[in-house]
């Protein structure tokens, strides 16, 4: 049986419990069901794609409010000026509302989006400067040249809520609207030819504007669908190249089996292995370990060198050996491949012993060291098949000592370690 307890004197005294490993994952069938979690309203990806889709948009929205408020605004306010109430309030709110146009393109140039602070102040204050220069004017100017302000303050509302949505923009030049109305109602009724062609201006100008808040929206639709295209294609590739690994993974280990095993198998199917002999039921062990060995790899442990040195060590324990285990050091990432290579040495002398056993791991000091003690020295040891492992063999008084070793980093200055190959102590 097993024993973790520490070793009395000897070449390998290792004095610290083996670390315990987890069982496997239950499967599918035995997991409890689970609700599906609600996908989060914030999409990185989905993000990712807008923000490069919108982003030559926004140039673009950009672009327009300028060309609007230098080509035709301001032409607007310098052939009028002198027919305004208050002049120096038609240029304050021009100037105001370049600040909010330079301000908004200088984000745009450092690549940041205006924080939802500077979105609220800009929209406050370009609406609060339309409603006073519109006050300026007589019933009779308004949504004409001189009411220079209507053509532009609903591209404010494009620009700066390009990422709050359709809604968003679409209330914005309601209210844009419903304020003008009302300013116009405050100045005087126009007649119906005036009403009628303010009303068509006016339908004009909101058309262009809530063309491209639409498409924003569209774009913004469109990069929702790019991304849940991404995330498909991602998952079909992850599946691929798991499939492809847990293929060759299977293929391998078909090929080492059809290597040992499966000769062994049909030789006893046959009748050209004899079950009586010493060396075929020694073979049959070394292959019952390793086969105990790889369905070990498939289990998640928290210490897959000592969970699958246990599932050999179990294999010799069935054949009546009693086998003592003992660890020094804390667990180690060491590959699959060297982990097999480290205890292939260790399995075959296990598949050899008669009564008892000692097996040992040994890490630290950047090097992993697996090792066992068997009453059974005559055993054929299978040499490394990896570079970088050491395997030593040690025969003395009747008994059998096996150790492989690896570096994983490099050792601090120690003595040199033992030859590989067989040493021969009298």
């Amino acid at each position: 049986m097993s024993d973790d307890r520490p070793p009395g004197p000897g070449p390998l005294a290792p004095d610290s419990p083996p670390p315990g490993s987890r069982p496997s994952p239950p499967l599918d069938s035995e997991r409890p069901s689970e609700q599906p979690s609600e996908r989060p309203a914030s999409d990185p990806l989905t993000d990712r794609i807008a923000a490069g889709m919108l982003g030559a948009l926004r140039l673009a929205g950009l672009v327009i409010l300028s060309a609007v408020h230098f080509g035709l605004a301001l032409p607007a306010l310098l052939a009028n000026l002198d027919g305004y109430r208050h002049a120096w309030v038609q240029l304050s709110s021009f100037s105001l509302l370049t600040l909010i146009i330079v301000i908004d393109a200088l984000l745009g140039v450092a690549g940041r989006r205006g924080p939802r602070r500077w979105v609220a102040a800009g929209l406050v204050c370009s609406l609060a400067t339309a409603v006073v220069a519109t006050s300026q004017l007589p019933g009779d100017h308004f949504l004409a040249t001189p009411h220079w302000t209507f053509l532009e303050i609903g591209w404010f509302g494009v620009l700066l809520l390009f990422d709050a949505g359709l809604n968003a923009t679409l209330l914005f030049l309601g209210l844009h609207v419903v304020v003008t109305l009302g300013q116009l109602l405050l100045a005087g009724i126009p007649s119906r030819q005036a009403a009628a062609g303010m009303a068509v201006s006016a339908l004009a100008i909101c058309a262009f504007q809530i063309a491209a808040a639409v498409m924003a929206r569209l774009l913004r639709e469109c990069a929702t669908a790019a991304a849940a295209t991404a995330r498909e294609q991602e998952r079909v590739r992850t599946e691929a190249a798991v499939s492809a690994q847990v293929h060759a993974d299977q293929r391998s280990r078909y090929r080492d089996l059809g290597r040992s095993v499966l000769p062994l198998l049909t030789g006893l199917a046959d009748g050209t292995l004899d079950p009586g002999d010493e060396r075929i039921r020694r073979r049959c062990s070394f292959e019952a370990a390793r086969l105990r060995r790889l369905f070990a790899e498939r289990d998640h442990a928290s210490d897959p060198l000592l969970h699958e040195l246990r599932a050999g060590i179990g294999v010799a324990e069935r054949h009546g050996v009693d086998v003592q285990l003992a660890v020094r050091g804390a667990s180690a990432p060491v590959p699959r491949h060297l982990r097999r290579a480290l205890t292939e040495p260790v399995l075959a002398a296990l598949a050899t012993a008669e009564h008892s056993a000692r097996a040992t791991v040994v890490r630290g000091g950047g090097q992993v060291r697996v090792s066992v003690v068997t009453d059974a020295p005559e055993t054929d040891i299978p040499e490394p098949t990896e570079r970088g492992i050491r395997v030593r063999t040690v025969h003395s008084e009747g008994r059998l000592l096996v150790e492989a070793s690896y570096t994983l980093l490099a050792p601090s200055p120690s003595p040199s370690p033992l030859p590989s190959g067989d040493v021969h102590v009298p």
